[in-house]
């Protein structure tokens, strides 16, 4: 084998079997159990709706002879995240990094935090960053020997991986700078360029895919795509518009803190010297790659800086610039090796980094005995009466259990809504089209049907009641919806919460794992409170607390019972921590500002509301 080839192979068989090795079996939190339905039954799933992903994963789902369909897509999110690794060495090789300072670079995208973290669950990252990575090396190809036809592939490659993710536009300034540098004759030859343009769109053709499945079969199904507004909704990401270029200098300021935090937790400590040194060396000897590389990381910072998500969150919208980083570590080993003296140089500085950043990143990536949101969502169900309907609302919990009810056929005598749709609304597709005040009144009506029938009614979340004399009584993890007087809710109240699930305690628990703990001692307090101990919900909220710690929406909530109860100290205390943790969610000032107010505190409340004016926000 070939010095260009054996790096690929070592690297591509060592990421998958440390992914294999820490996979995730089953669904897990946020948006993978939409994944993984969507692409085993072939859906559309949220914007951008992502069909290279969702067709690729399915070819693997197909292939693989065992496991369970949540393992199967998790599988095929590993297999992508790990060529995307050999791409990387692929890159470097073809740039002249020597075959030991490429492997080493590889393994430590790898082995990273947020890569590795992307790649052992269903998620579209690995995918993505494969696309990005071959494009960039298609483009240097083509402008350094004047290709027609690389040039071609390239744009097709853009166009694909745009059915990737959209985070394949990070790379296309940088791209276009290129191309005007080392080949600004391209940009009279109208002819050629209009065929890149045609190769560009062929490559993103597949979002045909979209609209001609949309709504059938058994698929997970986010939203209607019948009309051509609808569809380019979806492809542009609509619904998250809003989150960009909305926040102030002080929010990007933070952003800016947060990724320059995340970007020494990502390997260690010492790899930003690494990093430094990796750009003086890819300046020095590849300006082409070197301006790929810079202007993609600044295209990405513009961008991420600029977004306004969950904290816990932002981290996976760094990930390009880190892959960038990644090439910069395979020039700076490769300058080291050039160096020293010493004939094994390069193994063992390879060695040396690859060790290091596996040992330190196993521990929080190690998602191979992870069943937090798996079995939240059967202590869930298994707490339900028999033909029960239950509402759920947001993504925490909601594709878990969607996921156990129509891939894993558990609890077939369940039905499930979801009250912001999302593919199990209780409005149809023509009712969905209706001004949003008359869909709110047209849910409100069904689900007080509902509530009137004879069959169950439980939420996930309480919000309001369709009925207003009705209430929510805790019933195990979610609520259930009684008249008032009803006889059951002595009973309900007496039930016991079985919370093994929330005692599980492992250095790999993420935010979301630990938020979908916290649930239970939440649920623990709420019991208590509507069977007036107050001591116990007191302690039992302080827990959910105390787990979910970096939770603002946990936060804010505790901060909510303990005004209820009375604890006004309490109650300021997790509301600023709501805020320390996100400072751009009004809900946290009014809390506070509210309580000010009870106070007489009129000078405190002022000023906090000035604050919240001063950060964009309408408290």
């Amino acid at each position: 084998m070939s010095m260009a080839r054996w790096p690929l192979l070592a690297v591509f068989c060592c990421a998958l079997l440390a992914y294999a090795i820490t996979l995730c079996p089953t669904v897990y939190v946020e948006g993978s159990g939409e994944l993984i339905g969507a692409s085993y039954f072939l859906g559309t799933p949220h914007p951008t709706g992502y069909p290279l992903f969702v067709l690729a994963a399915r070819l693997v789902a197909v292939v693989l002879p065992w496991g369970s369909p949540a393992l199967k897509i998790n599988a095929a999110s590993a297999l992508f995240a790990a060529f995307a690794c050999a791409a990387l060495v692929w890159l470097l090789h073809k740039r002249g990094v020597s075959a030991f300072a490429a492997l080493g670079a590889g393994l430590c995208l790898a082995f990273s935090r947020t890569f590795w973290s992307q790649a052992v669950i269903a998620e579209v990252y690995g995918l993505s960053m494969l696309m990005l990575l071959l494009s960039m090396g298609w483009a240097l190809h083509a402008v350094e020997e004047r290709s027609g036809r690389s040039l071609l592939f390239t744009t097709w490659l853009l166009g694909l991986g745009l059915t990737a993710h959209l985070n394949q536009v990070l790379v296309v300034p940088a791209l276009i700078m290129l191309f005007l540098w080392r080949w600004p004759q391209l940009f009279v030859r109208w002819k050629l360029l209009g065929f890149a343009l045609c190769s560009g769109l062929a490559g993103y053709s597949l979002v045909a895919y979209l609209p001609l499945r949309n709504g059938l079969g058994p698929g997970f199904h986010w939203g209607d795509l019948n009309g051509v507004g609808m569809l380019w909704d979806h492809l542009s990401g609509a619904t998250y518009r809003t989150s960009f270029f909305s926040l102030p200098a002080a929010g990007m300021l933070l952003n800016a803190q947060r990724w320059l935090e995340q970007s020494i937790t990502e390997w260690n400590i010492v790899f930003p010297v690494l990093i430094v040194w990796g750009a003086w060396a890819t300046w020095r000897r590849d300006r082409g790659l070197f301006l790929l590389v810079l202007g993609g990381m600044a295209t990405n910072l513009l961008i991420a800086l600029n977004y306004h998500r969950d904290p816990n969150g932002i981290g996976v919208f760094f990930l390009f610039s880190f892959v960038c980083m990644a090439i910069l570590l395979g020039f700076s080993f490769d300058d080291l090796v050039r160096r020293l003296p010493i004939k094994w140089g390069g193994g063992l500085i390879s060695a040396l980094a690859v060790g290091t950043v596996f040992f330190s990143q196993v521990s929080a990536a190690n998602h191979s005995d992870n069943y937090v949101a798996y079995q939240y969502g059967l202590d869930i169900l298994d707490d339900l009466p028999p033909h029960s309907v239950l509402i759920t609302e947001g993504d925490d919990a909601a594709f878990v259990l969607d996921y156990l009810l129509r891939i894993e056929g558990l609890r077939p005598d369940i039905t499930l809504y979801n009250r912001v749709g999302r593919g199990a609304d209780l409005l149809n597709a023509d009712e969905r089209t209706l001004a949003p005040v008359r869909q709110v009144n047209l849910q409100r009506q069904r689900e007080a049907s509902l509530a009137r029938g004879k069959r169950p009614l439980f939420y996930l979340v309480r919000r309001r009641t369709p009925i207003a004399e009705y209430e929510f009584v805790p019933s195990g993890l979610v609520y259930r919806l009684l008249p008032p007087g009803d006889q059951e809710k002595n009973a309900i109240l007496g039930e016991v919460i079985e919370m093994d699930n929330a005692l599980y305690e492992k250095e790999h628990l993420d935010p979301w794992a630990r938020k979908i703990q916290s649930n239970y001692w939440f649920m623990q307090g709420e019991k208590a409170r509507e069977r007036g101990d107050r001591s116990a919900a007191l302690q039992a909220y302080e827990r959910a607390a105390t787990i979910a710690y970096d939770s603002r929406t946990v936060q804010y909530n505790i901060g909510l019972m303990m005004l209820r109860f009375g604890e006004v100290s309490r109650s300021i205390k997790h509301a600023e921590t709501a805020i320390e943790i996100d400072p751009f969610q009004p809900y946290p000032y009014r809390l506070l500002a509210r309580i000010y107010q009870k106070q007489g505190r009129q000078g405190k409340e002022r000023e906090l509301l000035k604050r919240a004016v001063e950060l964009g926000l309408k408290p």
